[in-house]
């Protein structure tokens, strides 16, 4: 009997472990990492973007240059969206299914990719394109 109460024990720490884990990975993103910065101010536009298994819809947007914010709202799974470029700071918004994730972004005029940094999602073809003028 007490093998069994220490079994029951052991196997309700790898389950509240795990539970940890998992909801530190889908926690909402609140956009960019620790060293990302918001600008201040309101946004100028919106630009929406729905992230589901292996797209993104659109895959490609439009922006004016200035302060604008970018929302990620996934269908299926957890998804996020990345930003790459020189003249785009460097963010990552982070959604679960049926969640979303958005922030603000000062956009220089350019042509920018951005896509999802889950492992095999961008292969498949989550990649995007914003144009900024």
């Amino acid at each position: 009997m007490e093998r069994e109460r220490g079994g029951r024990w052991a196997r309700a720490g790898v389950i509240a472990f795990a539970t940890t884990v998992v909801v530190a990975a889908c926690g909402g993103g609140g956009g960019g990492g620790s060293s990302y910065k918001q600008p201040s101010g309101p946004a100028q536009k919106t630009i929406e973007v729905k992230g589901g298994n292996f797209f993104y819809d659109p895959k490609s947007s439009d922006a004016p240059a200035g302060v604008d914010a970018i929302k990620l709202e996934s269908e299926g799974g957890l998804h996020t969206l990345v930003s790459a470029g020189s003249k785009v700071p460097g963010f990552k918004l982070q959604a679960a299914s049926g969640k979303s994730d958005e922030l603000k972004v000062n956009l220089k005029p350019g042509k920018y990719t951005f896509y999802c940094d889950i492992p095999g999602h961008r292969a498949a073809g989550m990649e995007g394109t914003l144009t900024v003028t």
